[in-house]
């Protein structure tokens, strides 16, 4: 009897206790040129959402060459509804290829404004690729280059897992893993490259340290948010799942997390949107997101951007109201009704007698009377 009484406390309470939150670590601290990083996953639901984020940033020549490359990058568990983001930054050339077994997926193209993006919608299936690389020119003016390669999509498989990828090409600079499971920061992590070296062009030179006081922008690698503050520490960004917004608004840009999560910026700082081309008027809005809940900030709009003061990292994105519905117009078509009048019956017209003239009426009196005296005699 105690048992059963026992198990189903037991079933109880594990109903109604929340679920482990996923756990995800990243290591080694620092690593060399052709050496692994391991990326490991405990108690990862089904159906989750992920994002991973693999940044590379690095010195470069003015309009030279540049190559990051993950080899042999291992993926425990499938992703459904998946994507696959590489972002560039300070380049004029750009080049993603994806290859797995014999199959190579390559996309290519020209930046504008040294901006770089192309996204590629497909499910990510479970197993070794041969490398994710990520190549190009930079720009004639560049000094560094920013390449991205973010993958995101819904969970299926292990729990608990290891993901694992060579990197090559870069023999100075830095490596940033994050990884989010539903909209949430599960890892954040800085990795340098190498020892940095002294040269002349400043070549693997860490930049140094600026002043607190000193104000300083930090822009995603699509160029499409911004954000100002007077901090040294560098700040990224993660593009995140859209979540169910105010009734009446739709995003129009995001939602970006800011990481590291959880930083507070004083003085508050500033985050800035590019209004998307073909955004449909009104009134447009930076709003923050909390679990399920959006915050709208005091937002100021001018011609090509939405800014608000920000004092926390966090996850944001840019709204706009839905647009209108469209008016359709029915024509109606009056319907002719015709009363059919029915006339009157005419009434017949009266019959008038004849009347009896009065001389008539006398000589008849006086045929009478004379029939009277004739037989008397």
């Amino acid at each position: 009897m105690k048992s059963a009484l026992f198990l189903t406390l037991f079933i109880l309470v594990s109903f109604f206790l929340p679920a482990a939150a996923a756990t995800i670590t990243g290591r080694p601290d620092t690593i060399e040129n052709g050496q692994p990083m391991f990326v490991t996953i405990r108690d990862l639901p089904d159906n989750s959402s992920f994002s991973l984020l693999v940044q590379a940033d690095c010195a470069v020549q003015p309009n030279s060459e540049f190559r990051f490359q993950m080899s042999q990058f291992v993926m425990p568990f499938a992703l459904k509804q998946s994507s696959i983001t590489a972002t560039l930054s300070g380049t004029s050339t750009n080049r993603l290829e994806v290859m797995k077994e014999s199959t190579i997926v390559t996309v290519s193209g020209q930046s504008r404004d040294g901006q770089f993006s192309t996204t590629k919608h497909y499910d990510i299936t479970p197993g070794t690729y041969d490398y994710f690389r990520l190549s190009g020119t930079s720009l004639p003016t560049a000094r560094s280059i920013t390449a991205q390669l973010q993958v995101t999509g819904t969970t299926q498989g292990k729990r608990d897992s290891e993901i694992s990828f060579v990197v090559e090409g870069l023999t100075a600079g830095t490596i940033t893993i994050a990884a989010f499971v539903d909209g949430t920061q599960a890892l954040y992590k800085k990795v340098p490259i190498g020892v940095p070296e002294s040269s002349p062009e400043g070549i693997g030179v860490p930049a140094a340290s600026p002043l607190p006081e000193q104000w300083h922008t930090f822009t995603s690698a699509d160029g499409m948010v911004s954000v100002t503050v007077s901090q040294a520490e560098p700040i990224g960004f993660v593009k995140v799942p859209a979540r169910k917004t105010p009734q009446g608004m739709q995003i129009l840009s995001g939602p970006y997390s800011l990481v590291p999560l959880d930083t507070s910026f004083l003085p508050p700082g500033r985050i800035e949107f590019r209004i998307p081309a073909g955004a449909a008027g009104g009134e447009l809005v930076i709003a923050s997101l909390d679990r399920e809940t959006w915050t709208s900030l005091p937002s100021t709009t001018g011609n090509t951007s939405v800014a608000a003061p920000v004092a926390i990292s966090g996850t944001y994105a840019l709204l706009g109201p839905l647009p209108a519905a469209p008016v359709t117009t029915t024509a109606v078509t009056p319907i002719a009704t015709t009363v059919e009048e029915t006339l009157p019956t005419p009434a017949p017209a009266a019959t008038t007698r004849a009347g009896i003239g009065g001389a008539t009426l006398i000589l008849a009196i006086c045929a009478g009377c004379a029939v009277v005296i004739r037989k008397k005699q």
